[in-house]
């Protein structure tokens, strides 16, 4: 009898164990897979563009590199280059700006004040990064940046 209940108890411990590694892989609506990866820093020197740039990071990661025309993200298909207007670039260098790229509608919002750095001629603030257009909303919190 001894036996047979330790057995029960490790079959009910590892349903509970499977149970709970798929709750934290799976997202919400379905979705398995987050929409961006981080991109690299040999993703971001591939960047064909010169001059000023804006990028979104989160935490030690960079999820938008942006540079002249070149916006670039990376999906789980791998990096993705789209072309971006002067008018775009603006807005986002300004802390708000909406993109789409590769079937993507990706917007970076700041959320708390801007802080200039003069003598890089840069400036970062608090911001968010909102990706639709693949199942659910997938936003982020961090930082926007950039550079001239």
């Amino acid at each position: 009898m001894r036996i047979a209940q330790l057995s029960i108890m490790a079959l009910t411990a590892g349903a509970v164990f499977l149970a709970g590694a798929s709750a934290l892989t799976a997202q919400p609506g379905g979705q398995e897979r987050p929409p961006l990866y981080p991109l690299s820093a040999q993703d971001q020197e591939a960047a064909n563009g010169s001059g000023c740039q804006v990028s979104f990071n989160a935490g030690r990661s960079t999820y938008v590199y942006v540079i002249d025309h070149d916006f670039m993200i990376k999906t789980h298909t791998g990096r993705t280059v789209c072309h971006i207007s002067d008018e775009q670039f603006a807005a986002l260098s300004n802390g708000s700006g909406v993109q789409s790229c590769q079937g993507l509608r990706l917007t970076i919002r700041e959320t708390g004040p801007s802080v200039a750095h003069e003598a890089s001629d840069s400036a970062s603030a608090p911001a968010t990064l909102t990706v639709e257009g693949r199942g659910r909303p997938w936003t982020v919190r961090g930082h926007w940046g950039t550079a001239c």
